[in-house]
């Protein structure tokens, strides 16, 4: 085709100076920066806290606070309870259990010493009341197996029982082979 305007379009550029191109770098190297930043410190990475939440230590008084007296009526009332096992099965084993509960919360720790249960999982009950409340799959290898339970207290502070079972079929929420049974 023929250009009738006498237009060179082979040697059209658009110029961008150095200086330009030096600062938009520049602040794009420093939004990368910011923005890495801010996904460290509001993941915990820098600057995170570390804090650490333990149980106050047992008999401690209330005193008071800005002149606002405090009553041990407005304390949380935890109540710590250990649990004894029994053997009732055949298969040689010991175990302990403590549970902790107070203000609406239930927190289950059970530790056993069992022989690996070859495929088949150990699991823990907690029982009472006529009910039966399957805590979970015990974890572990060899010998030792432990599992912690935590939850609101949906009356489980009122079941007193404990089981370790051994599930034969595949997981059906019904305990199965009983191994050791407790009571708090």
């Amino acid at each position: 085709m023929r250009d009738l305007a006498g237009q060179n379009y082979s040697q059209a550029r658009i110029t961008i100076s150095r200086s330009f191109l030096r600062i938009a770098l520049l602040l794009a190297v420093v939004l990368v920066v910011l923005f890495v930043v801010k996904l460290a410190v509001s993941s915990g990475g820098v600057g995170g806290s570390s804090i650490e939440l333990r149980d106050a230590p047992k008999g401690l008084i209330p005193v008071s606070v800005s002149g606002v007296e405090i009553s041990s009526e407005d304390a949380i009332n935890l109540t710590i309870e250990s649990a004894t096992f029994q053997n009732v099965g055949d298969v040689g084993g010991t175990a302990s259990a403590s549970r902790k509960y107070g203000d609406g919360s239930y927190s289950l720790t059970v530790s056993a010493n069992l022989p690996g249960p070859k495929g088949n999982p150990y699991q823990v009950w907690i029982v009472g009341d006529g009910e039966v409340v399957l805590a979970g799959k015990m974890n572990g290898s060899g010998n030792s197996w432990s599992l912690v339970f935590n939850d609101k207290d949906k009356n489980f502070s009122k079941m007193n029982e404990i089981w370790i079972t051994r599930e034969i079929t595949e997981i059906d929420n019904k305990p199965e082979k009983h191994i050791l049974e407790g009571t708090f």
